[in-house]
């Protein structure tokens, strides 16, 4: 065969090679392009079903009925209760003063073979403090300043320093909660252990049902509205007490809460007389979370005591003690995102030593064998203002009036008010510095009254 016919033939083989590829190529181009489109319809369907789980949980969360779904229903897990437990009534946004700091635990640790978990918490505070009126306490109580002066000191101490443990366990029904506390608030050169809270209650998410028995604080405490300061105690005319009781809290939706509460009778005191307990005190109170960035909640609250003593001369009386009472925390987008105003008033008869700086519950007259009740009105606050993440200051103002019955002698306190302003430094999520100065003053029913002022620096370290 000629040379060119040879080539011929090769040429042709060729061609017919690179169109059997080619072909090759246009079907394994069509099948890509075939999935490519599946794929295409798949993501928007993915697309789609996002759009209307999303429309559906907006609905739900409006408190309307979802739209029928397009794939089988699944069982959505029951939202969060508002605040049923005690320790979602602490304010968890911003911080608040040592006395009623939110418990968050630095270690939460399973106990092996149970559905129960044990978290430890705690911080050391040391506090510098200089007065120049004698206050013997780290407690700025301004019903105690003396109104004929006093030397000036400095005083060094621990005593804000806490320990909690905490536990949690899972049960059918819901769970169980424990809480123990201690600080070492004795004197201010010999701290010594003390309890602060002991509790344990049940809650139940499906029911917004909890039950709590133990030592904890007083009902009528917003916890949500305390102001913060380095001063230990907090403002004057807040209510101080953690006592026991038996307190049974109900969430109605997510945005309502309301609590009912037997408190002990034997935190009282009275002038010229005995205690003599009776009756628990009752305690109602009802919490709104509206969420706004103005107004976060409103809190009404209200109290019933039995007081009963006995006088000097051996007879016995009792009389009706009562507070009403209103807290909220408001928001001040137009200072600052995280800054915040809370605010507290209360009035009624029979209660000031629930209070910080209150007065006694009522005084004995001796000569008509009665116990009059001291009226009282008091209000609390504080604007919490943040300079940055780590910065922050508090302004914080306290009063206490009190109404004394006229047969008292001249004495005996009549009214107060506290000022506390402060600059504090986080360097670190756990350490908290701060210098706060306070003021204060206390009159008499007579008209003789006293000042005095704090200095005061503080460093905290959490665990």
């Amino acid at each position: 065969m000629p040379a060119f016919a040879e080539d011929a033939t090769k040429v042709n083989e060729l061609q017919r090679v690179i169109e059997a590829q080619q072909k090759q190529l246009e079907a394994q181009q069509q099948q890509l392009d075939a999935q490519r489109q599946l794929l295409q319809e798949l993501q928007s369907q993915i697309k789609e079903l996002a759009v209307d789980a999303d429309k559906e949980a907006e609905t739900v969360t409006a408190g309307k009925p979802p739209a029928k779904p397009s794939l089988e229903p699944v069982k959505a897990r029951p939202q969060r209760r508002a605040a049923i437990s005690q320790q979602e009534k602490y304010d968890q946004d911003s911080p608040s003063g040592s006395n009623v700091t939110y418990f968050d635990p630095a270690k939460t640790i399973n106990i092996p073979g149970t559905d129960t978990s044990i978290g430890l918490h705690g911080f050391a505070e040391f506090q510098i403090i200089h007065d120049t009126n004698g206050q013997d306490n780290n407690r700025f109580d301004t019903a105690e300043i003396p109104v004929d002066g006093a030397p000036s000191q400095t005083k060094f101490n621990v005593n804000p320093s806490q320990l909690r443990i905490s536990s949690s366990t899972t049960v059918p029904e819901g769970q169980l909660n424990t809480m123990i506390s201690m600080d070492f608030n004795g004197e201010n050169d010999r701290p010594e252990p003390r309890l602060r809270i002991a509790y344990g209650e049940f809650v139940s998410d499906d029911i917004g049902l909890g039950l709590l028995a133990g030592q904890a604080y007083a009902t009528m405490l917003d916890l949500r509205a305390v102001p913060e300061t380095l001063d230990f105690a907090g403002p004057a005319a807040m209510w101080q007490q953690r006592q026991p009781l038996l307190r049974v809290t109900k969430a109605f939706a997510d945005t309502l809460m309301a609590e009912v509460a037997l408190e002990t009778p034997e935190n009282t005191s009275y002038i010229d007389a005995e205690r003599r307990t009776r009756w628990p005190d009752l305690t109602v109170a009802g919490t709104w979370f509206v969420g706004d960035e103005y107004l976060n909640h409103l809190r009404l609250s209200g109290v019933a005591r039995d007081l009963r003593a006995e006088g000097t001369n051996g007879s016995t009386d009792t009389a009706l003690g009562w507070a009403v009472g209103g807290s909220a925390k408001l928001g001040l987008p137009f200072l600052g995102a995280k800054d915040n105003l809370k605010l507290n008033i209360h009035y009624g008869d029979g209660y000031g030593t629930q209070l910080k700086g209150g007065p006694k519950e009522a005084a004995f007259d001796a000569g008509n064998s009665e116990l009059k009740t001291i009226g009282i009105f008091g209000t609390y606050g504080g604007i919490q203002h943040f300079w940055s993440d780590r910065f922050r200051s508090n302004l914080v103002y306290g009063y206490v009036n009190s109404d004394n019955p006229g047969f008292v002698a001249g004495n005996t306190y009549d009214n107060t008010n506290y000022v506390a302003a402060d600059l504090i430094w986080n360097p670190y999520k756990t350490v908290t510095l701060g210098a706060e100065y306070l003021w204060g003053r206390r009159e008499n029913k007579d008209g003789e009254d006293g000042d005095a002022n704090r200095f005061v620096f503080s460093s905290r370290f959490d665990f």
